[in-house]
């Protein structure tokens, strides 16, 4: 072939074999992929986030924001239990009960937590974990980012910038189990949600020991 054909297609194979990314604009420009993707660490199913994010939110979340009595757990599988769709389900829920000193009586505040395995997964969480806040407190989208290199793992700036418009809060840490590796990229605004609709959502969605719980904590 040409020097020209055989220029497009060297540059097609390579990037068909992952060694090179197609550049930006027009002129068919490409740059070098230096890390092998099969180097990267493996990607976490999502399931297998759920455990250790649930522990490392009551050993780092809980106590760094002051919460004394709480119940929380994962709330993402329900099986065939009606709840009212997937985007009325969190991942998982933490339902702190907070009093004041000069603020009678004792006051509910449900947080709930989408978590996204990867930031491709992650846009998509913006709108799963803004949902959330038609009974949510404080809404939060964590996403792990534990298989992206040290220069890419600053956070999306499509889903930061989202995540602050929306009022969604945004987390992205390297170890699920680790809340050292947590990082707060937005701050979650704090909601005043229709009580009814709070009160629908633990009856459908939190189980009833953590329900027995809660009551026991409200009393």
């Amino acid at each position: 072939p040409s020097p020209v054909r055989a220029f497009w297609l060297l540059r097609n194979s390579l990037i068909e074999d992952g060694k090179l990314e197609q550049g930006r604009g027009r002129g068919g420009s490409v740059h070098r992929l230096l890390e092998d993707v099969n180097e990267r660490p493996p990607l976490r199913a999502e399931a297998n986030l759920y455990d250790p994010f649930l522990q490392a939110i009551m050993d780092g979340f809980v106590p760094e924001h002051r919460i004394k009595r709480f119940v929380a757990e994962i709330t993402a599988a329900q099986g065939r239990r009606i709840t009212g769709g997937k985007w009325t389900r969190p991942d998982i829920t933490l339902l702190a009960v907070r009093s004041f000193s000069f603020v009678p009586g004792k006051h509910l505040e449900v947080v709930t937590f989408e978590v996204k395995p990867n930031l491709d997964q992650a846009f998509e969480g913006v709108f799963e974990a803004l949902a959330h806040s038609a009974f949510a407190n404080l809404a939060f989208l964590p996403v792990d980012v534990s298989q992206y290199p040290n220069d890419d793992k600053l956070p999306d700036e499509r889903v930061f910038q989202e995540c602050r418009r929306l009022g969604i809060g945004y987390i992205t840490f390297e170890d699920p189990a680790d809340y050292d590796t947590f990082d707060i990229q937005v701050s979650a605004s704090t909601r005043s949600p229709d009580l009814d609709e709070v009160d629908k959502f633990i009856t459908t969605q939190v189980s009833v020991s953590k329900q027995n719980e809660l009551r026991e904590l409200l009393r």
